[in-house]
């Protein structure tokens, strides 16, 4: 079985055993802020020696709420209170772990509710599930962007072959101006609409 100290370690990802011990330290004697003389005296001789000094100091304070737990947590152990909180929530589910049920119980009772809820011991990390790489049932949906949006339909714009304008539009006519030029003129007379002036071979009519 793991030492306190390497437990805390592990779980609360701390680089040295030095920090671990000064989280310990820290989270403890914010709870013993928490403990009347008789409950602290009862927690020290379950834990052991190791944290019996720990427990038997007078506190300084009283903590009577979650908020003012971690405030200690962090003012004894100085590292900032967001991983003051996280530390002292690893210590104190792992103090949890060495209780036998009946002094968790009663401590439960005795301190302040929200601080009580962290002698409910987290799940012990385990190996992380093996990588498995599962093929979609269906093809991503591309970002849509401007380039590729076009209302009402589901062809991208930039993938688009609309045709560029419509049929009578001069650009799509090779000859835009046949109608107008000498060589391709129509006559204006009825009865030689199909002629024009450059395959008229007839003579002229003179009045």
């Amino acid at each position: 079985m793991q030492t306190l100290t390497a437990q805390v370690k592990e779980r609360a990802g701390l680089r040295t055993e030095r920090e671990a011990k000064r989280a310990i330290e820290a989270a403890a004697g914010a709870l013993r802020c928490a403990l009347e003389e008789e409950d602290a005296r009862s927690l020290a001789g379950a834990l052991g020696p190791a944290m019996a000094e720990i427990f038997a100091r007078a506190p300084p304070k009283k903590v009577d709420n979650l908020d003012t737990f971690y405030a200690e947590a962090e003012r004894r152990e100085r590292v900032g209170l967001g991983f003051a909180i996280e530390h002292a929530q690893v210590v104190m589910q792992v103090l949890a772990e060495r209780l036998d049920g009946e002094t968790l119980v009663r401590l439960e009772k005795r301190i302040p509710r929200d601080i009580a809820d962290l002698f409910r011991a987290g799940p012990v990390p385990g190996e992380p599930p093996p990588h498995l790489h599962v093929h979609p049932l269906h093809e991503p949906v591309p970002v849509q962007t401007l380039s590729r949006s076009k209302p009402g339909t589901s062809e991208p714009i930039a993938e688009a072959h609309s045709p560029l304008a419509h049929e009578e539009s001069v650009a799509r006519n090779e000859a835009p101006h046949a109608d107008d030029m000498v060589e391709t003129a129509h006559s204006s007379r009825s009865s030689r609409e199909d002629e024009t002036l450059s395959g008229y071979r007839g003579g002229f009519d003179r009045k």
